[in-house]
């Protein structure tokens, strides 16, 4: 047998990948219009948010004012320190009693963003609700509440010294009012004396705390940075989610891109047989007919009911394709069978055979499948005696078996009674001699045998032929199960003649956009299925 070779050819034909994008066109629309309809719909009904923002200003202290980089880095981090104060569970908390919000503190802060401008002085606070008064007023109080507090915290450091300051300076104020009663009280000129030398020493004490304080004040102005709103909140009447075209836009582009990966992912995991050129560029083996799938429900045999139909007209370029098959040395008998159950080698065998005897060969059709026979159906014939006689009975000769199909130079042998024992009678000598006998009275022998996989009857059975058709079904027939049955009958040294890619649907099919290089086969296989009902 001509050992099969599958290609190692892994390229990406994008042309595959188009056609599959092009026949599934109106699916990807489709999917997108609906979920952008789904998304606007949906973002409609959502509540819509208004956010409202107040602009603080950090001005640092003049004190920490430098005229390099550093200047910069020390504003920069109160700002962030700043930022921080600002979404404290305190101020929050003194937020939702000034204004009496219906909410806890956590659900405030899930409406409150404080951003830090880069490279610049200023805090944004932004508050979103659904009311654009209430997003404006929550804005503002967390400024002023913020302010009062960063303010008070700076002021603290000071505060004690300036106290002690303020309380001593009192009670010297005190001392020389009480002296200075005591002065103008005295009875004689030495004890005026005396207390007015105490005054001056109180009003030189009291001249040097208000100094003190003085300059405990000049130091506070140095250290404490001031806060500031530069642009307060205002109510905003556009709202600012839901973004009802962003939403609609991205769950179109979500519905497309999921759709077509979904597509892609189907394509890529599915196993199946395609088109013909997968089979020609993998197993290197010859598309002998590419027959393509008829609307005829009520009759099978198209070569008979419909013999000028495009179906027909592919089963007589089938016909022609083994006769060139077998110009070195002519093909006697052909077996025909199929990887698995239900890829159309019944329907294949009785056409071809049609179209062999009407070009004036003598065809015999033997139905060597005696599990489940077939081949008398399709012909309305009995099976009441058949192949399997010949076994019982040695004396009987095939030609006491075959029935003759009026109008035509072709007979058929049904399978008869059912063996219990297919495989061991077709590999057994007498079936070789049957076969002889068959050959030697006709032009050609065409044996239907069971799919490959399912038993061992055609691999029985094909060495002794002259050649074997195997009969797949795009959609239908797995890489698999087409490389395992070729693999099986290579083991057998059986002579594959080439593929017979039956049931190929051109349009309106799942597998149709595969179809679309017919052309390349069209003038090899017969004409392209007109629209009209064969």
């Amino acid at each position: 047998m001509e050992n099969y070779q599958e290609s190692t050819d892994g390229t990406i034909d994008l042309r595959e990948y188009l056609n599959l994008l092009l026949h599934w066109l109106w699916l990807i629309i489709l999917i997108t219009l609906l979920s952008g309809a789904a998304g606007y719909f949906v973002s409609e009904q959502m509540t819509p948010y208004y956010r409202s923002t107040v602009t603080i200003m950090v001005d640092a202290a003049p004190a920490t004012k430098m005229t390099d980089y550093s200047s910069l880095q020390m504003s920069q981090k109160l700002t962030g320190t700043y930022s921080e104060i600002m979404t404290q569970d305190n101020i929050l908390m003194q937020v939702i009693d000034q204004l009496n919000l219906d909410m806890t503190i956590e659900e405030l802060k899930k409406r409150i963003s404080v951003t830090t401008l880069t490279d610049t002085q200023l805090i944004e606070i932004s508050v979103e609700t659904p009311d654009p008064l209430l997003s404006a007023n929550i804005a503002n109080t967390i400024a002023e509440l913020s302010i009062d507090k960063i303010e008070s915290l700076q002021s603290a450091r000071f505060a004690e010294s300036k106290e002690s300051l303020q309380a001593q300076m009192s009670e010297t104020e005190k001392q020389i009012q009480l002296y200075e009663q005591q002065a103008d009280a005295a009875a004689s000129d030495a004890e005026k004396q005396r207390l007015t030398q105490k005054i001056n020493n109180y009003q030189q004490i009291y001249a040097n705390l208000l100094q003190s304080f003085e300059s405990i004040r000049l130091a506070e102005i140095q250290a404490v940075s001031t806060i500031s709103v530069i642009e307060p909140a205002v109510p905003q009447p556009k709202p600012v989610k839901p973004k009802v075209l962003q939403n609609t836009i991205i769950a179109a582009l979500v519905g497309c891109v999921v759709t077509v990966g979904i597509l892609f992912l189907i394509e890529a995991l599915n196993d199946t047989i395609k088109n013909p050129e997968e089979i020609s560029q993998k197993y290197d083996l010859p598309i002998l007919g590419v027959i393509n799938r008829t609307d005829l429900k009520e009759d099978k045999l198209i070569t008979i009911s419909h013999p000028r139909s495009p179906t027909a007209e592919a089963y007589r370029a089938l016909r022609t394709n083994i006769n060139f098959s077998g110009v070195d040395k002519p093909l006697k008998t052909i077996l025909v069978t199929s990887p698995e159950p239900g890829e159309g080698k019944s329907t294949t065998i009785c056409n071809l055979a049609t179209v062999m005897a009407q070009s004036g060969k003598r065809v015999t059709v033997v139905d060597c499948d005696l599990r489940h026979p077939m081949i008398h159906n399709y012909f309305n014939l009995p099976n009441r005696q058949g192949l399997s006689d010949l076994f019982i009975q040695p004396s009987l000769r095939w030609e006491n078996v075959r029935q003759i199909i009026d109008g035509y130079t072709f007979s058929v042998v049904t399978s008869g009674l059912l063996p219990p024992n297919p495989a061991e009678l077709l590999g057994s000598n007498r079936m070789q001699n049957i076969l002889s006998e068959m050959a030697a009275n006709s032009d050609l022998v065409i044996l239907d045998t069971p799919p490959v996989l399912a038993v061992t009857d055609a691999c029985v059975l094909a060495p002794y032929v002259d050649g074997v058709l195997v009969v797949v079904m795009p959609g239908s027939t797995t890489h698999a199960a087409l490389e395992l049955a070729l693999e099986q009958l290579n083991q057998v040294n059986a002579k594959v003649l080439g593929i017979v890619v039956n049931g190929v649907n051109y349009r309106g099919a799942y597998y149709s956009y595969h179809y679309q290089k017919y052309g390349t086969y069209q003038k090899y296989y017969g004409e392209k299925p007109s629209k009209e009902t064969v």
